[in-house]
């Protein structure tokens, strides 16, 4: 049941999300969005997800992991529901906001559930469950406009809503399930070998704040750039091929197109770090797609070569960036050693990463509207690219977050009758002698 809620809440967490932009001009004009208040929908994402960074690593002692995700699947279906029923532009938006919320503790929460469920298998789940993410950016996309053209945006808008209520049921089984008193069971004498004696249980590291690590705020980093880079696009690479002379059924599927390029390399980063350990090669060559998409974008958006437009190859190397969102993930659980550290990084990195890059879109949009010209729009993304590669830096080298000296101490920490060895900040994975 697990690894059906894992799986099922995965597909949902961009459904509602890259479903919008495709169906904005229609939504504008029953709704009479403003330009403001278009850019205050384009942080939505973002900014519910930083919200729920925070407080979900604090709801996660309290409530459990479980509990935390019959909520966010159950946030989900009330914002995506009562948002389509909305004729009130500040309603949509505040219901927009609840659906984001679910979504984003989704997004904290599935890291240490993988962590906890399947310690075994974190590659390959979280391989499964960045491609996922990829699936359900394109889906909405694709069929946003078809789905609005038969039944109207509002179903179109609504409709994703569905998923999120299958996802709530395994995890409303799971957590009925976890909550039911368990029999004590009788060790087997075989068994007894298996009980860690108490110099293994001294040997685990004390907690250490992600804030005070340079893991922490490598993992900060790239959220910020990564999150900065996606949403923008999600949001307004529709209107720039539109500018450009494209349909507006051409720029959605350029949208489901880019979406779902993510895929692949969702799919192959985090068996690529399990295999060969090495995050920064695949992170630098993140940063580099994304960079030089956007120019040939800007430079040669309607050339053509063989009858084949060229923006597709472009929108091809640009999207292969993306391959940093499923490197970040995969951070949080290769650079912790316990659940409770991965979902405390989760929450951090996740919290503080999309509170910054919720400016990505409305910068980018304000920018545009300032200057009318898109140069100045994909200039703030590459200063994001930058923010990226020094998060890239920051967390390449391998060493668990738990075992590093808080930033602006000269030893890592220990708990009591353990000696660390390594000096310096953040010093890296010391060794421990009891």
């Amino acid at each position: 049941m697990a690894l059906a809620g894992v799986l099922l809440t995965a597909f949902t967490l961009r459904l509602g999300v890259s479903g919008v932009s495709p169906v904005l001009e229609r939504l504008s004009t029953d709704l009479h969005l403003t330009a403001a208040s278009t850019g205050v929908l384009a942080m939505m994402p973002t900014l519910g997800f930083a919200l729920t960074g925070f407080l979900t690593a604090f709801l996660m002692r309290r409530m459990g992991l479980e509990a935390l995700l019959v909520l966010s699947c159950a946030l989900a279906v009330v914002g995506l529901v009562a948002r389509a029923l909305c004729t009130d532009v500040t309603l949509f938006l505040a219901f927009t906001f609840v659906a984001m919320c679910g979504l984003g503790i989704g997004n904290v929460a599935l890291p240490p559930v993988i962590k906890k469920y399947f310690p075994n298998r974190i590659a390959p789940l979280t391989a499964a469950y960045s491609m996922l993410l990829g699936v359900s950016t394109a889906t909405a996309p694709f069929f946003a406009v078809p789905i609005a053209d038969a039944a109207g945006w509002r179903v179109s808008v609504g409709s994703w809503a569905v998923f999120s209520v299958a996802a709530l049921v395994p995890w409303l089984v799971v957590w009925l399930g976890a909550r039911r008193p368990q029999p004590a069971r009788v060790l087997d004498p075989s068994e007894l070998a298996e009980v860690p004696d108490v110099t293994a249980a001294a040997a685990v590291p004390g907690r250490v704040p992600p804030w005070r690590t340079s893991v922490g705020w490598g993992v900060v980093l790239m959220f910020v750039g990564t999150s900065s880079n996606t949403f923008a696009m999600f949001t307004w690479l529709p209107r720039f091929v539109v500018d450009a002379g494209f349909s507006e059924h051409e720029a959605g599927a350029m949208l489901s197109f880019y979406a779902i390029l993510g895929l692949p390399v969702s799919l192959v980063v985090p068996l690529l770090v399990r295999r060969t350990g090495n995050t920064l090669v695949p992170g630098l060559c993140a940063v580099l797609l994304y960079g030089t998409g956007y120019l040939a974008l800007l430079l040669w958006p309607r050339e053509v070569l063989g009858g084949l437009p060229l923006v597709w190859v472009w929108i091809t190397i640009a999207a292969l960036g993306q391959a940093s969102f499923p490197l970040a993930l995969s951070l949080i659980n290769i650079r912790t050693r316990t659940t409770a550290g991965a979902g405390a990084l989760s929450g951090f990195g996740q919290g503080l990463g999309y509170l910054a890059g919720c400016a990505g879109p409305l910068m980018f949009g304000l920018l545009f509207g300032a200057t009318g010209n898109w140069w100045t729009s994909f200039g703030y993304l590459w200063l994001m690219l930058v923010v990226l590669a020094a998060g890239v830096l920051l967390t390449a080298r391998h060493r668990f977050m738990e075992d590093l000296a808080p930033l602006g101490t000269t030893t890592p920490t220990a708990p009591r009758g353990v000696v660390a060895t390594g000096s310096g900040r953040d010093s890296g994975c010391g060794g421990v002698v009891a």
